[in-house]
């Protein structure tokens, strides 16, 4: 075991979207940072080696896993840049007022609905097709900067979390890849520090300490409560969490001639709990999943296919075990659901001239809402352990339920604030019971 010889004012775990914006603003206020992060720093380009190097899965419910991915940046080097206005209603009533925090960040990152002309062949039958059944087939805020497009898809148009970790970086901020985070430090009630594991070569690591003022968890949904409690906060995970179980219906349209495409530019709410979105993917997922669903003659008809997926909200359940493990159990009503949603999502398709209909296996977009704000963490995000917080999506409540990215940016934002006092912070409050 060695110790580095650095006190930083901050150490922030995890450098995904919410670590990403805090190390970019604390860095940004001349705050000493030091980011850990388990994955490595890797060059993002859509490529099967790179998602097959930094993507990983967790079980969480039945046959269900969550994705993770362990790079630099997180999650957003791969995900769909789609985006929802954060819950701002649902984090008031829990005594956080994100709207400062959101109204900030709409100026830092390009954020706006695709216009028409942006949009697929694929994404505009859909649309018809929805609103000729009678749909109220709505466009989504999209995380793309518009100029770097051209009405076909470009990964480098999607605004990814490591340009704010590259800038941090510029800033002054430590970035330290490969560097598991295996315990916070707590002396006298206080978090001090943190000791992780670094990665030397394929087989070899060593452990480090690492001292700071302040310690930030930010390792995500799954990760953070692990993190908690190996640290010796015992009942993280005791209200469950939810998944919202998906599925997707591919099928084809004889004579279309779709493009490569941005995927979930548009969507509808079918009734309360149940979502029905544009999937049609771009090609490179696309050509990934086909083959996995043993669907290896679609491969070569990817202009021709439409995709459309059925969301359904779950209840909130399940837990964490004594071993590590995420459980829960899908009830019949969610199953219910989907069947419903399953049934518009066919007319849709009809509507559409769609044959040929496939439904590809369940799967969930993340396992979020683990912690709980006002019993896990305080409103200034902050554990019971004294200069211990927290921000990531296991602090989206279930009654706030939306695609996460712009909500952490937000979050991470208030919380930078909030520890700079650069806006109205709640009041001084007690740390949470245990």
């Amino acid at each position: 075991m060695s110790e580095d010889s650095e006190i930083y004012d901050y150490i922030i775990v995890g450098s995904g979207t919410a670590g990403a914006v805090l190390a970019r603003e604390l860095s940004g206020r001349g705050k000493k940072v030091l980011i850990l992060e388990r994955g490595q720093y890797v060059p993002l380009k859509e490529s099967v080696y790179t998602f097959g190097s930094i993507f990983s899965e967790i079980p969480v419910a039945d046959k269900l896993k969550g994705a993770v991915i362990h790079a630099a940046g997180g999650s957003s080097a791969m995900y769909l840049a789609v985006m929802d206005e954060p819950p701002i209603d649902a984090y008031r009533k829990l005594g956080i007022d994100l709207q400062p925090a959101y109204d900030a960040m709409r100026l830092q990152v390009p954020l706006a609905p695709l216009p028409d002309a942006l949009m697929s062949p694929q994404t505009h039958r859909m649309r018809e097709a929805a609103v000729a059944a009678g749909y109220d087939w709505k466009k989504k805020l999209m995380l793309i900067d518009q100029s770097k497009c051209s009405g076909v898809y470009n990964y480098d148009a999607k605004w990814k979390a490591l340009t704010f970790v590259d800038e941090a970086v510029r800033q002054g901020a430590v970035l330290k890849c490969g560097a598991l985070a295996e315990r916070v430090l707590i002396e006298d009630g206080r978090a001090v520090g943190v000791e992780c594991r670094i990665k030397e070569g394929a087989f070899r690591s060593r452990s480090v300490r690492f001292r700071a003022a302040r310690v930030v968890v930010c390792a995500g949904s799954l990760a953070t409560p692990l993190l908690l409690r190996a640290s010796g906060l015992p009942n993280v995970v005791a209200a469950g969490y939810y998944i919202d179980p998906s599925f997707t219906l591919f099928a084809r349209v004889p004579g279309l001639r779709g493009l490569d495409s941005f995927c979930g530019t548009m969507e509808m709410t079918l009734e309360e709990g149940i979502v029905l979105k544009d999937a049609n993917v771009h090609k490179f997922p696309f050509l990934m999943f086909m083959p996995r669903y043993m669907q290896f003659s679609r491969m070569f008809a990817y202009p021709e296919h439409l995709g459309i997926t059925v969301m359904a909200h779950d209840e909130v359940g399940g837990g964490l075990s004594s071993d590590g493990r995420y459980h829960k159990t899908l009830d019949a009503a969610v199953f219910d659901k989907l069947a419903r949603g399953e049934r518009a999502a066919r007319t849709i398709l009809e509507r559409a001239g769609a044959q040929d209909v496939f439904k590809a296996p369940m799967f969930i977009g993340g396992a979020l809402g683990t912690l709980r704000v006002g019993s896990d963490v305080d409103a200034r995000l902050e554990t019971r352990v004294r200069d211990l917080y927290v921000c990531d999506g296991s602090l989206i409540p279930e009654n706030g339920r939306v695609a996460p990215t712009l909500t952490l940016l937000c979050l991470a934002k208030y919380l930078a604030d909030t520890l700079t006092q650069t806006r109205n912070a709640p009041a001084e409050a007690e740390a949470v019971s245990a």
